[in-house]
């Protein structure tokens, strides 16, 4: 997992910043980015950076302040134009969005009166104190904060998994057999007959 800041500026942005806008790159654990506010000009933050739009599954907006929100119709509507990576329906993936009650509407209406006609779906879920995503490889929890407005932070935590010692690795090394390959192999090893 790498972060990669997109944008750090508060309310507004400078020459040497954006305004708020974080990648969690998950690209080795699960192909894909998650975003977490979307600021205006993140889009442009996206193009100077790495980070594809098209490999964002994941949204999570932590308010509704517009240096959190501003960018988002946009960068919905760019992706859909960025159909190389593709669902099997021919289709760019759909994505999920999660934050503070009113962030649905916010969309629906910037791309209702726009006249934009996405290719793809968009979930949304509403974030609320508490466990809000998990599948079998992550959690995300939300934790309300005091901004004034409903606010949220997210924790995304990796469940653990269980690891595979690699013996052949270690013999390369010159390690030899003892009581850690024994307890972690959980039986006697074929390379210690």
């Amino acid at each position: 997992m790498e972060l990669e800041f997109l944008g750090t500026g508060a309310g507004q942005p400078s020459k040497q910043r954006n305004v708020s806008s974080i990648a969690l790159r998950m690209l080795n654990e699960r192909n894909e980015v998650w975003l977490f506010d979307v600021g205006e000009a993140t889009q442009h933050q996206l193009l100077r950076s790495n980070t594809r739009s098209r490999k964002v599954r994941k949204i999570f907006i932590t308010h509704m302040h517009g240096d959190h929100i501003f960018g988002l119709p946009g960068f919905l509507t760019s992706r859909n134009f960025q159909a190389s990576e593709t669902s099997d329906n021919g289709r760019p993936t759909d994505i999920e969005i999660f934050g503070p009650r009113g962030l649905k509407n916010f969309v629906i209406n910037a791309l209702k009166y726009s006249q934009v006609r996405l290719q793809y779906h968009i979930k949304f879920i509403t974030a609320a104190p508490g466990k809000i995503f998990e599948d079998d490889q992550f959690v995300v929890k939300a934790y309300p904060m005091n901004h004034g407005i409903e606010d949220y932070a997210y924790r995304v935590e990796e469940k653990s998994t269980a690891g595979q010692l690699q013996v052949e690795r270690l013999l390369d090394l010159g390690l030899k057999p003892g009581p850690i390959f024994w307890s972690s192999q959980n039986r006697r090893n074929d390379h210690f007959r």
